[in-house]
């Protein structure tokens, strides 16, 4: 079987192999696949015999199937923790809000006191004054 070889432009590559532009570049920056420079667009190297797109060459890639099963999962985690941690926040939160209406309600209860005995302070000044007039 002979193989022709092409060169495709990203989007066109992308769309053929399923696979994210953003993918192909990170590729193309750790030189796992055949590429060129042409005009200002990236070419890829296409070897039309093959079937499928062919994994990265670096070991830490995983194959798409079990990418996106741990994507889903992370997904799923992050989900999860992120309610967990707004929860979590909310109760501190409330917790805060109810500690300082606390806070508050103990200065206007100390307030009324002073001002009962001011209004105490200004009867008997007011009183010592009639007194003093008279």
């Amino acid at each position: 079987m002979t193989t022709t070889q092409s060169w495709l432009p990203l989007a066109e590559y992308s769309i053929k192999h399923q696979v994210s532009i953003s993918t192909l570049r990170r590729r193309i920056k750790a030189e796992d696949i055949q590429y060129r420079f042409d005009e200002g667009k990236y070419m890829i190297m296409e070897d039309e015999s093959a079937d499928e797109h062919r994994p990265s060459l670096r070991s830490d890639v995983q194959p798409k199937s079990a990418s996106l099963h741990t994507q889903n999962t992370q997904q799923q985690d992050a989900g999860e923790s992120v309610i967990t941690a707004a929860n979590r926040l909310l109760t501190d939160l409330k917790k805060a809000y109810t500690q300082v209406l606390q806070e508050k309600e103990t200065q206007i209860q100390g307030l009324r006191q002073e001002l009962a005995d001011i209004k105490t302070l200004v009867k008997v000044l007011e009183s010592e004054n009639t007194r003093l007039r008279n």
